[in-house]
Order: structure tokens, then sequence, then C-alpha cells
């Protein structure tokens, strides 16, 4: 159900906010659909830099990726 995985990954990025020291990584499996595109500028806020992967393993046809937030941005 996509607004209920929206809603973990908001919180997991909550969480990395408060919690990741300098130089810290933020790896999480999201699913595009409704969301994906705000949730990626939320990261792109929160980290230097962020990418999107999605591994081999993964059915072409899965919304599934993964972003990952290197280097936590401080308020």
């Amino acid at each position: 159900d996509q607004p209920k995985q929206m809603y973990l990954v908001e919180l997991a990025l909550d969480f990395a906010r408060q919690t990741l020291r300098p130089g810290g990584d933020f790896l999480v499996k999201v699913f595009q659909g409704e969301g994906f595109m705000e949730y990626r500028k939320q990261m792109e806020a929160a980290f230097v830099s962020v990418q999107v992967r999605k591994p081999k393993a993964s059915r072409d046809r899965s919304a599934e990726v993964y972003l990952v937030g290197r280097g936590p941005r401080r308020p």
C-alpha cells in the first residue's frame, strides 16, 4: 500500500536527519509512484548527494528502487 510505505520512509528520513553524524549515509527502499518525487526532493534537501539505484535482481517492471543519501546536511 503506497501511502503506508511513504509514511514509513518519511519516518525513517526524519530519524536519519536527527541521528546521522557528519559523513553518515542513509539507504532506503522506496516504490516509485505517488509521493516519490516529493520524497526525493526531501532527500536532496537533507543530503549533499542522493543517488537512485535499482538492483539487478529487481524485475524490470518492479517499481522498487533504493535511494542513497550521503553526507547529511545540518540545519
